[in-house]
């Protein structure tokens, strides 16, 4: 049987809303030192503080990529004004192709009505020369009307008397906005060039050469599935055009997760399989999932072994039986199991019964009003609130208060006035609860916290149940 893969990464929030477009006056452009992430880039207002929406972010709770909150640089009126007057700001270019799709291509949503005319400011870690020599970052453009000559990066400190900021409609391991989706949709029907027949795809990584990871015995997957009707297609050696009709709602897109897999933004409600080496997926991957409604089915690759693991170096991992593998992934196909995605909707929870929960530590799980993040505590004091369960026989779990408070849990991807897991009650009574998207428990932590982030169960991750 194959196992299902859960995602890895916090934040999953989608929003109906689109994001904020924003005109800034007066801010000071600091460029960015070619290579990885620094602490000096950025865009900052008159006073020296970081303009949080103009830079790149990452993850929940959330931070910023190496930006400092401060440029620690007086917004002096000696330095050199911009040449001209106003100007969109395009975020931060990424030569690699799927964060392109996750960080770069989101800030451009609002389309050429906000920014046609006007000369877009970006940062990036190479030369713009140098990623417009790239054709699938140049066609990628190319797509939104805009060439080498309307971008700027300045190589100084600049004051910038107003720059249009388009607040970004996708931030990985975060949020996406609906609006990422339907864009993405766009692109894909107006511009996207078939490339199948109607054949179920799987895309190959046998020939990639990857910085992430190294797949042996995938050729030999590959070649089985080409025997058995699939179509083998190598994403790295299309043309973008192609690459934006990979995914389809009407036949699968299969094969090993990765960046190709991004390209399902481009389709409304793809359907595929997706294959993981650890059992583990992106947050990236769910999000856009949610946001488009996609079918996506990730699992397990049968028998397989990390073989080797260098930080640094490309993960090598083999699978002991690619035939196996293969012919899973046909069971999978022909029984369309993308048909089952869920979205994990709780059942069959009994709302008469409620119980407090004590945890290892003597203590209770509880809220403070002022916040309504979840902790544990002595269940006493002025704004304390305890939680209640509610449990059920379908084994789901509602945790919420009498009060209705709205309620945020460390490393949990929702928060609302009421939060579900899936629960297991042990012999000697204790209960465990447990994310359904993530598979992480929820533990009590010795500090006070309670995170959701434990893989495995032990005493910190059992709570008592006591009737109210």
């Amino acid at each position: 049987m194959v196992e299902e893969s859960h995602c890895v990464d916090y934040g999953l929030k989608v929003f109906d809303i689109d994001p904020p477009i924003q005109t800034f006056h007066d801010t000071l452009y600091l460029p960015r030192i070619p290579g990885h992430y620094d602490s000096q880039y950025g865009v900052y207002d008159f006073y020296g503080r970081m303009i949080p929406t103009a830079g790149p972010r990452r993850g929940w709770p959330n931070a910023a990529l190496g930006q400092s909150a401060s440029c620690c640089i007086s917004p002096s009126g000696a330095f050199p004004p911009s040449p001209e007057p106003a100007y969109f700001y395009g975020g931060n270019i990424v030569p690699h192709y799927g964060h392109f799709i996750t960080e770069t291509l989101p800030r451009y949503w609002c389309g050429r009505q906000v920014y046609g005319g006007l000369k877009i400011l970006v940062h990036a870690e190479k030369t713009l020369a140098s990623l417009f020599a790239l054709p699938w970052l140049a066609d990628f453009f190319s797509l939104l009307g805009l060439g080498r000559d309307d971008f700027v990066v300045f190589e100084r400190p600049t004051r910038v008397k107003l720059l249009i900021i388009a607040g970004t409609s996708f931030e990985e391991n975060h949020f996406a906005h609906r609006v990422f989706a339907r864009y993405c949709n766009d692109l894909g029907e107006n511009y996207g060039e078939d490339i199948a027949d109607g054949r179920p795809i799987y895309l190959s990584r046998a020939g990639c050469n990857s910085q992430m990871r190294l797949i042996d015995g995938e050729r030999d997957v590959a070649a089985y599935l080409a025997r058995e009707g699939f179509s083998i297609v190598a994403p790295e050696t299309l043309r973008l055009r192609q690459q934006l009709r990979l995914f389809s709602e009407h036949r699968p897109t299969t094969g090993f997760v990765g960046s190709a897999f991004h390209n399902d933004i481009f389709c409304p409600r793809p359907a595929g399989i997706a294959m993981t080496c650890d059992g583990l997926i992106s947050s990236n991957f769910a999000l856009m999932d949610r946001a488009n409604k996609a079918r996506i089915r990730y699992v397990t690759a049968p028998g397989i072994k990390l073989e080797k693991f260098v930080p640094g170096q490309p993960a090598l991992y083999r699978l002991e039986d690619p035939i196996k593998a293969a012919r899973a992934l046909i069971d999978l196909v022909s029984a369309r199991v993308w048909r089952d995605v869920t979205t994990h909707a709780p059942e069959g929870v009994d709302r008469e019964n409620a119980y407090t929960l004590q945890t290892d530590h003597k203590s209770f799980v509880q809220i403070d009003r002022q916040t309504g993040i979840v902790h544990h505590g002595s269940g006493e004091g002025e704004r304390i609130v305890k939680l209640v369960a509610h449990l059920g026989r379908q084994g789901w779990a509602a945790l919420t208060t009498p009060l209705g408070d709205c309620l945020s849990v460390e490393k949990d991807n929702n928060q609302g006035a009421t939060l579900y897991y899936r629960f297991h009650r042990f012999p000697d009574g204790r209960v465990t609860f447990f994310s359904s998207e993530t598979h992480r428990f929820l533990c009590a932590v010795s500090d006070g916290r309670l995170c959701c982030d434990r893989t495995e169960p032990s005493d910190w991750e059992c709570f008592t149940l006591q009737a109210v």
